[in-house]
């Protein structure tokens, strides 16, 4: 994923175009909106599992996750504001606090019993971290599948200084611009962290093909490697992380190996349900 303001405003804003099948499909009040939740599957001795999409994203694309977790418990996605059949926001691009809030007030609303094993992909990752932090009684487990890094914008213009620095928008998706600011959360439940076993793309800074404006291929190496770092940082958050690495993967690990990570979010759930 690239940290580049159109970048950024591409993932962020984009609209899904397609809704899974999913049965128990409910419009939950958020305030004065409602946001899309389509939950499956029977409440077992493991927890419920909540998949939380990208920023700007929809229940979609857990569509390769969500039917083989319902087998063995329950399961929930949903649509972010503004997206998919959920409500507009306020504001077109929330902060990661509003999101986070969203969140939390469905859950509410749903009545699903938690605590929750929440799975996060990319962006979503900050918002589940953050989410941990403010409600930590009610997280059971956690699995990160190449998740997006506080720091990550603050290292990017580091080994890039001709990019863009880290500004304003890039603080209200969740990535530190203070520079120096590190990362200082650490959680106790179980986690799993899953990272991308395929080096990033070879794009422009803008993310499209050009073949200018663009890193070097040094540049990028050290890029990738900075990345796997990110992944193995956010495993040892826990007493309890695991890094697993999903070898045949690009950032979609849902997509390319979703049998890696239904294994995960059962691991993860196997071990919560045992405290």
């Amino acid at each position: 994923m690239h940290l580049y303001r159109a970048a950024v405003l591409t993932i962020l804003l984009c609209v899904a175009t397609a809704l899974p099948a999913l049965t128990q499909q409910r419009m939950l009040s958020v305030g004065e909106r409602r946001i899309a939740v389509y939950c499956d599957g029977e409440l077992t001795t493991f927890p419920t599992v909540i998949l939380v999409p990208a920023g700007g994203r929809t229940a979609k694309d857990w569509d390769r996750i969500q039917p083989d977790v319902a087998r063995f418990t329950r399961v929930c996605s949903y649509d972010h504001a503004n997206f998919g059949r959920s409500d507009r926001a306020p504001v077109r691009l929330q902060s990661v606090d509003e999101v986070v809030e969203d969140l939390h007030a469905w859950l509410q609303a749903s009545r699903e019993k938690g605590p929750f094993v929440l799975v996060s992909h990319s962006n979503s990752g900050i918002y589940v971290r953050q989410f941990e932090t403010r409600y930590n009684r009610e997280v059971a487990g956690l699995v990160f599948l190449d998740s997006a890094h506080e720091e990550q914008a603050l290292r990017l213009h580091e080994l890039d200084p001709a990019g863009p620095a880290p500004d304003e928008l890039m603080a209200r998706v969740g990535w530190y611009v203070k520079p120096g600011q590190r990362l200082d959360w650490h959680t106790e439940v179980p986690l799993i962290v899953i990272g991308r076993g395929t080096p990033f793309e070879r794009t422009a800074r803008d993310g499209s093909n050009s073949q200018t404006n663009r890193m070097t291929e040094e540049q990028f190496a050290a890029w990738d490697r900075i990345w796997t770092e990110f992944q193995k940082d956010l495993a040892k958050r826990s007493p309890r992380g695991e890094y697993r690495v999903a070898h045949k993967s690009g950032h979609w690990i849902q997509r390319d190996e979703p049998e890696l990570v239904v294994q995960a979010i059962r691991d993860v759930c196997r071990i919560a349900s045992t405290r």
